[in-house]
């Protein structure tokens, strides 16, 4: 049997040629924090070359697959004026190259949506190739509600997909995305009532597996070549963006009266 790695903010689970990674933060709602996104590069890194696993699904535990990036971890650095600036890009550059990571995965991936998933969520579910989402949980990017904007490379993401008006749509107003509404944008490929979420991608990878996997890793290559969008500048440029808008002191406000507000 494969031995599996350890992780601080995963828990893994292989069956076969699958493999399924839990985000394991339950009582932070499964919030991204700095160690999550190591532990997916980590995870990203065992797999690349692993022609064991052809198949990997990420889900959560408890009833939000994650509520966006760790807000008390974020507010403690930028409450430090002196290296506010630096960490801001230090995180950026950690969430690019874990998206990058993962949407790179040789393996075919699914994210299995038992819950309704946010920002930093949601940007983690677009790197899978395909996206299964429970029919009562909702999408929702709400950091131009909290004086931050869309990071992680979310943004190129949601415009190729599903177009640069509805995708402004959906970042600035922040409001609550229905699964009906996520599987009409092409956000999700599959909408399933909750507790048939996980067995639907279960079924999916059975259906797949009847055919020849050298075909479906090239295809997934030439599908990923054929919609690349030319957003080098705008991942380079990110993390400096990034510095500017959100170390100035406004979204420390903002973030402190969020949290305040949920207390």
């Amino acid at each position: 049997m494969t031995k599996l790695p350890d992780y601080e903010t995963l828990a893994l689970e292989i069956e076969g040629d699958l493999l399924t990674a839990t985000l394991a933060r339950p009582t932070r709602a499964n919030a991204i924090s700095q160690q999550t996104l190591r532990d997916l590069i980590a995870l990203a890194d065992w797999l690349s070359g692993n022609a064991a696993i052809r198949f990997v699904i990420i889900t959560s535990t408890g009833p939000i697959f994650a509520a966006g990036q760790d807000l008390r971890e974020a507010r403690g650095e930028l409450a430090d004026r002196a290296s506010a600036g630096a960490s801001v890009r230090a995180l950026q550059r950690l969430a690019q190259e874990a998206m990058h990571k993962l949407e790179g995965l040789e393996q075919i991936s699914f994210a299995v949506l038992q819950g309704s998933a946010y920002g930093a969520g949601v940007a983690i579910a677009l790197t899978a190739d395909f996206r299964i989402m429970a029919a009562d949980a909702v999408l929702n990017l709400p950091e131009t509600n909290i004086g931050m904007f869309l990071t992680y490379g979310a943004i190129p993401r949601l415009v190729g997909v599903m177009g640069a008006s509805a995708a402004k749509e959906f970042v600035m107003f922040a409001r609550d995305m229905t699964a009906s509404d996520a599987l009409r944008h092409g956000l999700v490929n599959t909408v399933a009532p909750r507790e048939d979420v996980l067995e639907t991608a279960y079924a999916q990878v059975s259906e797949l597996r009847q055919k020849d996997f050298r075909s479906l890793r090239i295809t997934k290559r030439i599908a990923q070549a054929a919609a690349a969008v030319n957003v080098g500048d705008i991942l380079v440029s990110e993390p400096e963006l990034s510095e500017g808008a959100l170390s100035d002191g406004t979204t420390l406000k903002l973030v402190d009266r969020f949290l305040a507000s949920r207390k």
